[in-house]
């Protein structure tokens, strides 16, 4: 393809280049030939090999294959066809012509209206006074305007108030309007009635494209979200509605059982006007009906069955986004709406059921006959409870019955009703063989291990016998599973026949042990074979539900979950609040301001050692290197380097100076070694309060033998005086040594 693409190309550039080539020859061949400016085009067939160099420099192959000849322009160009003369265009003009002065005096000509008796032999209807008056009609059905006493419309409206005439058409305005001839310039008006009618129905056209419309952006929102119609924001607010009803219901019951809500509910009358602004420019607000004692009413607005299905809402209506605690299934929310179960009941006592009440209109015309019976079974209703106990006449009963039995004919030749739908003879048995005529569904619905029958109906509305047998169809299997052969479908699938106008009952029972849902498919096969060899079959649907014997456990397991959720719920929020609740801190202590000096000392003077004796001395050298009057106040910052400077600054020619530094330098030499400390004997200590307790132990043993034998209390005064003065200054000297002792002899 790309190498044809490329000779077209080539072959487009060769025929323009031509053209232009050929222009450029058509124009210097009107100048003068041979001229050196505008030379000729060169070609193959006109050079001469003894020309100079200089003309051949432009010729070669690529030049010479663009060169186009006269009859190759011919094959590719075709002659355009002549061109017919052109009409000139025509301008219509509208000139006015004055009316001539000798006609302005003329009168005005005035419309007259003959009546001429009709001819002898004209057709004359004669009016009918058996039944009740009513308008005449012309030949093209329009009412004669003088047979009605008053207006058509006045008419139609009396006649359809009393139920008569009800299938009279209406007429438009033009036949209503009496005839009288018209002018020959009369402009005619267009009847646009059927314009008018078709134009009723743009709203439900436009109602159904736009549903149309919403379940096609519907559709495609749900599969590019992946999500159910029923969940998505577009359909979010549908029950919305419902809600605020139910809300609104609540908020008008809680007034009367609890207090506090709704305080003013029964008492409006004394509420008095808000007031803005001072008593002489201000403005009074006037209350609303709620605030006066007047409620707005209950009111429910709904969608009915049919509209939901128009507008592709296929769900049910009280649908809300599956959580696993619903807010309308709150055990609070339960419990509150029945206590005040008596009040709601007293202000809404009637719930609509919005998926019957709807108004279907049609364009068809009421029927007479309807109306007039609906009438008379009005004055038999009437006649009924004036009467008493009158019993009814008979004949329209029966009447009713000749008329069932003649809709219920038999039909010729074989044919069944096979569960409500006809199945008839279509004169062989071989044409939809291969087809399905009819698929009768049984369905059934259980709780596994017990037994629900279901019944389907064959009727025989034929004039010929009709056999049958019943044969089962194979179930697909296409991944080649094992199922257990457990019936579970019974019914009598025996051969029989069915008579002219016998109706056959079969039941069919569903039994299983499991839960799930199982079907079967049964052919029922008729001679002679009727829907042209069509398959009638019956579709067993059973669904085996499991008992559920523990919902109440399973209840109750829920609830105790659910408190103590909420339990550690209130317990958390409690934690967070009370641990938010702390006492302040009591404010830190400001900086240094339990400072020792023995702490300023070493932070200004690191690689020394604090004494306290020879800190005072330095402080009075600092005091004595100012003057005295000068000394009051002053007050040194345990600061060495600051103290030898002070020093250094002294005048040369004072004579403290030199003693200064010398004492400064003493007490700083005493203050650069670490101080000697006595080491305490801890193995001492520890051996010395051991034994303490072992002569204490002595003692209490001692005391407690002799009051177990008897013995007199030993008294102190027999010891000599030399023992108590030594035992005296031993205690002396232990509690100076930071000890305790407490001797005595046996």
């Amino acid at each position: 393809m790309s190498g044809r693409s490329n000779r077209g190309l080539s072959a487009i550039a060769r025929v323009k280049m031509g053209a232009v080539l050929s222009n450029k020859l058509k124009g210097r061949s009107k100048n003068q030939a041979g001229t050196p400016e505008k030379a000729g085009t060169p070609s193959q067939d006109g050079a001469d090999e003894n020309q100079s160099p200089t003309r051949n420099v432009i010729w070669n192959e690529e030049i010479e294959k663009l060169q186009i000849k006269e009859d190759v322009l011919k094959t590719l160009h075709e002659a355009a066809p002549p061109t017919a003369p052109k009409t000139p265009k025509s301008t219509r003009l509208t000139v006015r012509k004055m009316k001539p002065a000798s006609e302005w005096d003329k009168p005005k000509p005035k419309v007259v209206t003959v009546a001429r008796p009709a001819p002898v032999d004209a057709p004359v209807k004669e009016p009918d006074y058996s039944g009740f008056a009513g308008p005449r009609y012309n030949d093209e059905g329009a009412p004669i305007p003088h047979s009605l006493l008053g207006s058509y419309d006045e008419f139609r409206k009396e006649a359809i108030k009393r139920g008569d005439l009800l299938d009279l058409p209406v007429p438009s305005e033009a036949d209503l309007e009496p005839d009288r001839p018209t002018l020959k310039y009369e402009k005619k008006k267009r009847d646009r009635g059927d314009r008018q009618r078709n134009n009723e129905n743009n709203a439900l056209i436009n109602w159904q494209m736009k549903m149309m419309e919403r379940k096609r952006q519907q559709g495609y929102i749900s599969k590019l979200l992946q999500k159910n119609p029923e969940d998505l924001a577009m359909n979010a607010a549908d029950n919305y509605r419902k809600i605020e009803e139910e809300r609104y219901i609540i908020d008008r019951a809680i007034p009367a059982k609890d207090y506090g809500k709704g305080y003013r509910v029964g008492s409006e009358f004394w509420k008095q006007q808000e007031k803005f602004g001072d008593d002489e420019t201000g403005i009074h607000m006037t209350l609303t009906k709620s605030e006066q004692g007047y409620p707005r009413p209950i009111e429910h607005i709904g969608v009915p069955k049919s509209v939901r299905n128009e507008k592709g809402w296929y769900w049910p209506p009280h649908h809300t986004t599956p959580v696993h605690y619903p807010w309308h299934k709150n055990p609070y929310l339960e419990e509150r709406k029945e206590q005040l179960k008596d009040v709601i009941t007293e202000l809404d006592p009637h719930r609509p059921d919005f998926d019957q009440l709807e108004v279907i209109g049609t364009a068809n015309p009421v029927n007479r006959e309807r109306v007039q019976s609906n009438l008379g079974m009005l004055e038999e209703e009437e006649r009924f409870t004036e009467g008493g106990m009158e019993y009814l006449d008979q004949e329209p009963t029966q009447e009713v019955d000749e008329k069932d039995e003649g809709k219920e004919e038999s039909i010729f030749g074989p044919s069944i009703s096979f569960a409500g739908q006809p199945a008839r003879w279509t004169g062989d048995s071989y044409s939809y063989a291969d087809q399905i005529g009819i698929e009768a569904r049984v369905t059934f619905e259980s709780l596994s291990g017990d037994r629900v029958t279901s019944y389907l109906y064959i009727i025989n509305d034929g004039t010929t016998s009709v056999y049958y047998d019943w044969k089962k169809l194979p179930k697909e299997n296409p991944f080649d599973l094992v199922h257990a052969r457990v019936q579970r479908f019974y019914f009598n699938n025996s051969s029989g026949v069915i008579l002219p106008g016998e109706t056959m009952k079969f039941p069919f029972v569903f039994k299983s042990p499991n839960a799930r849902v199982f079907t079967e498919q049964w052919k029922f096969e008729t001679r002679p074979s009727l829907c042209g060899g069509a398959a009638l079959i019956v579709t067993l649907r059973g669904i085996a539900l499991q008992e559920d014997k523990f919902q109440r456990e399973r209840e109750e397991l829920e609830r105790d979950l659910q408190q103590k959720q909420s339990e550690q719920v209130i317990r958390q929020i409690m934690y967070d609040i009370i641990s938010g609740i702390k006492t302040p801190d009591r404010p830190s202590s400001p900086i240094d301001a339990y400072i020792t000096d023995e702490e300023i000392f070493s932070r200004n003077n690191p690689k020394l050692h604090y004494n306290h004796a020879l800190v005072t001395e330095l402080k009075q050298l600092y005091l004595e290197i100012a003057p005295e009057e000068e000394r009051e106040g002053r007050v040194w910052d345990l600061s060495v380097e600051d103290l030898r400077d002070e020093i250094v600054a002294m005048d040369e020619d004072d004579e403290r100076k030199e003693n200064f530094l010398h004492q400064l330098n003493a007490v700083v030499t005493k203050m650069s070694f670490c101080p000697n400390k006595p080491v305490k004997k801890d193995l001492y200590k520890v051996g010395y309060e051991l034994l303490l307790e072992a002569v204490d132990g002595i003692v209490r043993e001692s005391y407690g033998i002799r009051q177990m034998m008897g013995l007199p209390e030993k008294e102190n005064d027999d010891l000599p005086d030399d023992f108590n003065t030594l035992d005296r200054d031993e205690h002396n000297m232990d509690s100076e040594n930071g000890g305790s002792i407490f001797r005595t002899t046996l």
